[in-house]
């Protein structure tokens, strides 16, 4: 029986199609395509930037100003988007903000790099000045820093304000009023600290209305309406029993919540039967009546006898919660245990709350559970003209979350309005004249790379770039460190005083991040690319 071989060249190290590169043009290629990612996401950076409109290759389109939403999309093909679509998402899962300006700094870095290295500089001397310039920043950005107090709702408020303002949102003052209440209701002690309990918290969106008409629930919505019509449509003083079982006899038996066997030997047993399962459902029914639950939540379905017994006992039957998540969640808030068996339930079991009432949002019946006993979590029911409108406010409550929370763990805030990368600038600017050479001139370089944030912010509101540049030279060279550029007034002052501020611990975030990611991107000397590899007739895998 003949046998096949494989054949290679014993020099050739790769398969064939792969693709190297390497060298300077490899090198500069690199840079031109962060520039080009970084381009795209300035004008869309600060309060007054512009939205993207990004399809990705499932068609599903996403209208947004977020920085790592958009990088998310786009569908990516250089090796470098996707280094730099890592780099946003790590910004964006620490502190909820900051993508966009950690990728504008990566693409002044490397644009700033290509020009030193054009003049014969060493990238490895060029890094070495880089980081010194880093370090310098990272200690300036600490003296900088004042000390906040998160728990105020005042403060909080005007905090995530800021936040919803630079995404574009409508009625940021209201949104952000929800989302601040929404946040302090979620707080726990973690030690000696405070931190956001995130699984206390969660969104509903129901489409319809205006985003003014949502709103803050203390408590739990259900997409659910109640089970039965006899049933009370409000309850008041509501003790609730959760189920993660069918509260019915089924016919696989795997799914029955009482184990039984009855054999009919003759057709005018029959009725006999149904007595019998009727009175199972009596049984069950009765105990979790027993333990005074007057709302009784099931995982899966309920029998129309349970449904009917509940109803003239004047409790509250909802069936198949099927989602974890929301059962979870559910159990959470209210202090309910869940219970996987009738005999198992007891009154220690039951969960809490001031009211159980069957509303109707936008048309569609909604459960709602107000007043948890357990006070440790709330709802936000979000309401708008439009899915995308909706889904673009949540992503920005989820980024206020972990914007608060990262918040909790540094309390310390910065100017805004480009104040602190002015004031930082002319901190590494001061500290480059210790320096000489190619580290002194790199340092300088990253000065300027500072600079260009409020260079683009003032581009961003309409206003002249560069007046406004000259007037924060003049003003921070006069020692005037906490002055910016407030792009809705369009003037220039102290962010402290207009309360333009951002977290200490996201403007930290975003310099590491911007740092590491364009010194990994500086130091490629070759890219190797597998995708388009070929396999040889009898390899493993086939051709």
């Amino acid at each position: 029986m003949s046998k096949k071989f494989i054949i290679r060249d014993p020099f050739g190290l790769h398969r064939e199609g792969v693709i190297k590169a390497k060298g300077y043009a490899m090198w500069r290629d690199n840079i031109l395509a962060t520039r080009h990612v970084s381009d795209s996401l300035k004008t869309s950076y600060g309060p007054k930037g512009m939205k993207k409109l990004v399809t990705d290759k499932f068609g599903e389109t996403a209208l947004t100003n977020h920085g790592f939403i958009i990088l998310d999309k786009m569908d990516f093909h250089h090796p470098v988007g996707k280094l730099l679509r890592e780099a946003a998402k790590t910004v964006d899962t620490s502190v909820g903000d900051g993508t966009k300006a950690a990728i504008i700094l990566v693409g002044e870095m490397l644009y700033r790099t290509d020009k030193l290295v054009a003049q014969n500089m060493r990238v490895g001397n060029v890094l070495q000045g880089y980081l010194n310039a880093y370090r310098t920043a990272m200690k300036s950005l600490q003296e900088l820093s004042r000390p906040v107090d998160v728990l105020n709702v005042e403060t909080l408020k005007r905090i995530i304000h800021r936040l919803f303002a630079a995404r574009g949102l409508e009625d940021c003052e209201y949104l952000s009023e929800l989302a601040s209440r929404a946040i302090l209701s979620a707080l726990k002690k973690s030690g000696d600290r405070m931190v956001v309990d995130r699984e206390g918290l969660r969104v509903v969106k129901k489409l319809g209305g205006v985003l003014r008409d949502s709103q803050l629930v203390d408590g739990v919505v259900l997409d659910k309406q109640i089970a039965h019509p006899a049933m009370p449509r409000k309850l008041e003083n509501a003790k609730i029993a959760l189920l993660n079982i069918a509260l019915k006899l089924d016919e696989f038996r795997y799914l029955q919540p009482y184990k039984y066997q009855i054999n009919i030997t003759h057709p005018t047993l029959v009725n006999q039967l149904l007595d019998e399962e009727n009175k199972i459902i009596q049984r069950l029914v009765d105990k979790i009546l027993s333990t005074g639950a007057n709302v009784v939540i099931t995982r899966k379905k309920m029998d129309p006898a349970a449904k009917q017994l509940l109803a003239r006992a004047g409790a509250i039957g909802i069936s198949r919660l099927l989602e974890e998540e929301v059962f979870t969640y559910t159990a959470k808030v209210t202090g309910a245990r869940v219970v996987s068996s009738v005999e198992e339930l007891g009154a220690q079991d039951l969960g809490h709350a001031e009211s159980v009432a069957e509303e109707k949002i936008g048309g569609n019946p909604i459960v709602v559970i107000r007043g948890v006993k357990n006070a440790g979590g709330a709802t936000l029911l979000l309401r708008g003209s439009s899915e995308r409108v909706i889904d673009e406010v949540e992503h920005a409550f989820n980024d206020a979350v972990r914007y608060v929370s990262a918040l909790l763990e540094e309390p310390a805030v910065v100017p805004g309005g480009g104040a602190v990368e002015m004031a930082l600038a002319s901190a590494v600017e001061r500290e480059a004249f210790r320096h000489h050479g190619v580290e002194q001139e790199a340092m300088l370089m990253f000065a300027d790379c500072l600079r260009a944030f409020p260079k683009i912010l003032a581009e961003n509101a309409g206003h002249d770039p560069l007046d406004v540049l000259s007037q924060l030279k003049a003003l921070h060279a006069d020692g005037r460190r906490q002055h910016g550029f407030d792009v809705f007034s369009g003037k220039i002052g102290d962010m402290f005083d207009a309360g333009i501020v951002e977290s200490t611990r996201l403007k930290k975030q975003v310099l590491t991040t911007a740092f590491e990611t364009a010194s990994m991107l500086l130091r490629i000397d070759e890219i190797v690319d597998r995708r388009t590899a070929k396999r040889h007739e009898g390899e493993p895998g086939g051709q």
